[in-house]
């Protein structure tokens, strides 16, 4: 056979090219570890902005008191801060990583989460069973929402919002546009943090106390399963290629992968008995998967194609929340 035959031969020139593409890297590559992480700090006064590549602190931005949750806007120009004891939230300017206002609020806020366009920023205040909406541009206060007791995650998914209350045991779902309450969805004892696919059709609670993530129907607003976890998951959080999620559990030092066909978990991650494992994060595009462990005060990157952790990033005390800038 000769060199031109075999270039022409399908087949022949199937095999070289899938060749090359393996000598020459052309197989998937994993995208390396990029971005800046914002990580709060319960007990520090500050949020952490940690360079990922390097797992360097670049610097910290001082808040509030107690400063429990970072939300970046959609479209990342702004990272909010939920700063439970101050009754505040801290707006950062992410392009020269200041503050730029502290809004005040009602008391406790604990999350921030954004409507799908970015306009409308929602805040749970724990000790006032509420929710307060702030218009992301002009920072003014538009609305409020009365909830059940102790509102700790409000999840916008469409028109709806869907608050856990750690509290009651139940979720609260309410209509953005009809400002009205649809329904309150019992989900088990201690809810706290929150996920759904982007259609809105399914929404996970990671239910604390009960240890274990419920799944609502997001249309009838129907319990549909309970998952079981391991001993105190806070927070759980879809993949970006909507086939699974994560639950941080900080009871166990854990995070455990379910499988959203089957709604089993699939995989348990171990991190550390003590590491209270709490705040989720995706970095490039869902490859790596960033925990905060608030007993040991580091983030754990775990490579989300083997689900083991590959690195352990200091960061200050007490971390809870983590948002990622691309």
């Amino acid at each position: 056979m000769n060199g031109l035959y075999f270039l022409k031969s399908p087949v022949c020139a199937s095999i070289l090219l899938v060749l090359c593409s393996l000598r020459l890297g052309w197989a998937e590559e994993s995208p390396p570890l990029a971005g800046t992480a914002y990580v709060t700090s319960w007990f520090g006064g500050g949020v952490a902005m940690v360079d990922l590549a390097s797992g360097a602190v670049r610097q910290t931005i001082p808040v509030g008191i107690h400063n429990h949750n970072v939300a970046l806007r959609p479209d990342q120009k702004q990272a909010w801060v939920t700063n439970n004891n101050a009754g505040t939230v801290a707006v950062i300017d992410t392009a020269g990583n200041t503050v730029i206002r502290s809004l005040a609020t009602g008391l406790g806020p604990r999350h921030t989460y954004f409507s799908p366009d970015g306009k409308e920023a929602y805040i749970t205040n724990e000790f006032e069973n509420r929710v307060e909406v702030f218009d992301t541009e002009t920072l003014a206060s538009l609305r409020t929402f009365q909830v059940g007791h102790m509102p700790h995650f409000a999840l916008v998914a469409g028109d709806q919002v869907f608050v856990t209350n750690f509290g009651g045991g139940d979720v609260t779902v309410f209509s953005r546009s009809k400002r009205k309450t649809l329904a309150t969805v019992p989900v088990g004892a201690g809810p706290l943090g929150a996920g759904a696919l982007k259609d809105g059709k399914r929404v996970y609670i990671a239910c604390h106390n009960a240890n274990h993530v419920a799944v609502i129907d997001g249309t009838t607003h129907k319990l549909i399963t309970r998952i079981p976890t391991d001993a105190g998951p806070v927070q759980v959080t879809v993949t970006p290629d909507q086939t699974r999620a994560y639950v941080a559990n900080d009871g166990a030092g854990t995070v455990q992968k379910i499988d959203l066909a089957t709604h089993r978990i699939v995989k348990t991650i171990p991190i550390a008995p003590d590491a209270g494992s709490h705040g989720i994060g995706f970095a490039s595009g869902g490859r790596w998967l960033l925990i905060t462990n608030t007993g040991a005060g580091t983030v754990s990157v775990i490579d989300t194609k083997t689900d083991e952790v590959v690195k352990t990033i200091p960061v200050p005390k007490a971390p809870e929340g983590i948002a990622v800038k691309r």
